[in-house]
């Protein structure tokens, strides 16, 4: 009933011709998809006149409000986004924007749900547990956001999910093609490269690099080198700007900077470098990790090396997701990957069966996990409307994020501890 009362919110907005942008009590409401569509049609105007300044916000802040003419665009909605997104938009740009609006909302659901098909496969059996994880997943506030504001998470989803069955299935060309789209969002590059580089090695990094060259051909036909060269001055623009333009919005991320600018007031230089700080450490220990794992790997037996992996893949989504410099609400979307693996990997059928790992013995630890995991769909929205109500001293989604790392942690100990 939920499910079906958030996205008929959605459909009405379409039909008043609000999904885009709309006005309430003197703020402008805008959605993300306007960055993206917009982003398609600058990089037109960038073949027709390659002098065309594609980070000028005045060029896309004048380009967005002839998309929506009935709202006025009093703040710059920025885009920070690399420029290969400007030529992979190039083609649904040539469609009218409400007509693209549903193809991208189509292909978000489509694609949901067959990354969703994909985990599932090889993981929780039974209708009635493959039916509860669509429903929940779709029905959670991370998932309905990201349809409402169209959000780039719907075309990563997949991908994402992809890159990581690709790597547990040593697909490793694959998994470097797919992490390689995945660098649209540039916070988990990094982490994605590294893991795929120390699993796969010359493979992965050949289909990586593959889809890198097409990026940098396409931008450097469409948009220019110009463009390409002046990115990192946007992209400092658009993550520092201090409020001068919208789209960022640091107070509301759900992640260490959010936590911090909560707690100090500001989103200042000393937060940018504990935050800075923190992810590149929180990175590097990971891909220690998952060095460690790939020195181990031909002494474990087949099951536990999926379990290792597994549980690896799961702490790296999670710990990036608190730790990158850019987290929002609907990015936690990806927390249903480890969340279907930490429930078929340790928790099982418990407590209606045994736990799924042999080795672990705490209870108390697996109950706790379970659900915590079962119930995020619902504390979800529990988190988005307290926020709304009252303001909160901490970031909800962080803090339950912080949690599940703990009580992760504290059953990995527990299963160390039975050898």
């Amino acid at each position: 009933m939920w499910f079906l009362m958030t996205y008929n919110n959605t459909f009405q907005t379409y039909l008043k011709d609000e999904n885009l942008a709309y006005a309430k009590d003197g703020a402008t409401y805008t959605a993300d998809y306007l960055i993206y569509y917009n982003s398609g049609l600058l990089a037109w105007d960038c073949l027709k006149d390659n002098k065309v300044d594609i980070w000028d916000p005045k060029v896309q802040n004048d380009s967005m409000q002839k998309l929506v003419p009935n709202v006025k665009l009093d703040k710059v909605f920025y885009s920070q986004y690399p420029p290969y997104l400007n030529t992979l938009m190039m083609p649904l740009s040539l469609v009218p924007i409400k007509i693209a609006w549903v193809i991208w909302e189509l292909f978000g659901f489509v694609g949901i749900v067959f990354g969703l098909y994909s985990l599932l496969s090889t993981t929780l059996s039974g209708k009635f547990e493959r039916a509860l994880t669509y429903v929940a997943v779709l029905s959670s506030f991370p998932a309905w956001v990201c349809f409402r504001l169209a959000q780039m998470a719907l075309l990563l989803y997949p991908a994402l999910v992809w890159y990581w069955l690709a790597l547990e299935r040593k697909m490793w060309f694959r998994a470097g093609l797919l992490g390689g789209f995945c660098m649209l969002k540039l916070q988990y590059a990094p982490i994605l490269f590294l893991t795929g580089c120390i699993l796969g090695g010359a493979r992965f990094f050949a289909g990586y690099a593959l889809v890198g060259m097409c990026y940098l051909i396409s931008c450097i036909v469409v948009v220019g080198p110009t463009n390409i060269m002046h990115y990192p001055q946007a992209l400092k623009m658009g993550e520092l700007s201090g409020g001068q333009i919208t789209g960022v919005s640091p107070e509301s991320q759900q992640n260490l900077r959010g936590q911090l600018v909560v707690l100090l007031g500001n989103d200042g230089a000393m937060v940018h470098g504990i935050v800075a700080g923190t992810w590149l450490v929180a990175t590097i220990f990971t891909a220690y990790l998952w060095w460690r794992y790939k020195r181990s790997f031909e002494s474990l037996e087949e099951t536990e090396q999926r379990r290792r992996f597994i549980l690896l893949a799961s702490i790296t989504i999670i710990l990036q997701l608190v730790t990158s410099p850019h987290t929002h609400k609907q990015d936690y979307l990806f927390i249903s990957l480890p969340a279907i693996w930490l429930m078929y990997n340790l928790v099982g059928s418990y407590p209606v069966g045994a736990i799924a790992d042999p080795l672990v013995k705490s209870k108390c630890l697996v109950l706790w996990l379970r659900y915590m995991l079962l119930s995020f769909p619902i504390l979800s929205w529990v988190f988005f409307i307290g926020g709304q109500m009252l303001p909160l001293p901490v970031q909800p989604f962080f803090v339950w994020a912080i949690v599940l790392l703990i009580v992760i942690a504290l059953i990995l100990r527990d299963r160390s501890s039975s050898g």
